[in-house]
């Protein structure tokens, strides 16, 4: 048996078979079961299983670069196993900034969130037990309008919010607070709270409030419009919600003969 950090790997050959057992024993990103299978692969005739142990989290770095792969590289009569006892999310999406407003001009809307980011990739067939969790990371919460108007002669500027950090592993930053600048009174935009591991982050203030970050596996809320508040003016909208990341992506027909992972996920598959 080897051992490299916190992935224990062992290989034995069994009835001119090669069997290869590796597992995750402490929190990682970014699992590539590919290049983890070690030197005693022999193609076409290797099986692997992986298991994720209970109390673990895989997580990712990178929206479009899923927590757990199986790799592209295997050959026909190779087969793969994994048993997942911990967690596997995807990436939280951030939350889209605030709209900036100056006087006298027409805002433009605030931000989008951005889209959680993606579980599970299973390029070649493979046997998925899950006895914990798979989630694509929540999509953050769009940016916050902006408002600029007049009332009896005076103007007021109120920047658009940032919108919450999508839920995920990592967790999704939440937007900036749009800038109000010009003539009178001026209130520039606050910052979205960040998303944690387990849910979303609010967005930021009140008027032109950003919308919340989704929790895993859950779309992002809009951003609110500006609001004129007094007399008349220019007003923009709030942007759109992050659409949640995939808990299994583009691999449904290869894991478990075309049913897609089961027990507890959330998200999109495809």
């Amino acid at each position: 048996m080897s051992t490299l950090g916190i992935i224990a790997s062992s290989h034995k050959f069994e009835a001119g078979r090669v069997t290869i057992n590796l597992t995750i024993s402490a929190n990682t990103f970014n699992y590539n079961i590919q290049s983890s299978r070690g030197g005693t692969y022999d193609a076409g005739n290797t099986d692997v299983t992986l298991t994720i142990n209970s109390g673990v989290t895989v997580g990712s770095t990178a929206t479009f670069t899923p927590a757990l792969v199986t790799g592209s590289g295997w050959t026909t009569g190779d087969t793969i196993t994994i048993i997942n006892n911990g967690t596997i999310k995807g990436l939280g999406g951030n939350g889209g900034d605030g709209a900036d407003v100056a006087t006298n001009v027409q805002p433009a809307a605030g931000d989008n969130g951005s889209v959680g980011g993606r579980a599970v990739r299973c390029q070649f067939t493979t046997t998925f037990t899950n006895n914990g969790s798979v989630y694509g990371g929540g999509g953050g919460g769009g940016g916050g309008g902006a408002a600029e108007y007049e009332y009896k002669g005076a103007q007021t500027q109120n920047a658009g919010s940032g919108g919450g950090g999508g839920a995920g592993v990592n967790a999704g930053s939440g937007g900036s607070g749009g800038t109000a600048s010009g003539t009178g009174t001026s209130n520039n935009g606050v910052v979205g709270n960040n998303g944690s591991a387990t849910a979303g982050g609010a967005g930021g203030g009140t008027l032109g409030a950003g919308g919340a970050g989704g929790g895993l596996g859950v779309n992002g809320s809009a951003g609110t419009n500006g609001t004129i508040v007094l007399g008349e003016g220019l007003t923009s909208s709030g942007g759109t919600g992050g659409t949640r990341g995939h808990y299994e992506f583009n691999s449904k027909a290869n894991i478990n003969g075309g049913a897609g992972i089961g027990g507890t996920v959330g998200g999109r598959s495809s």
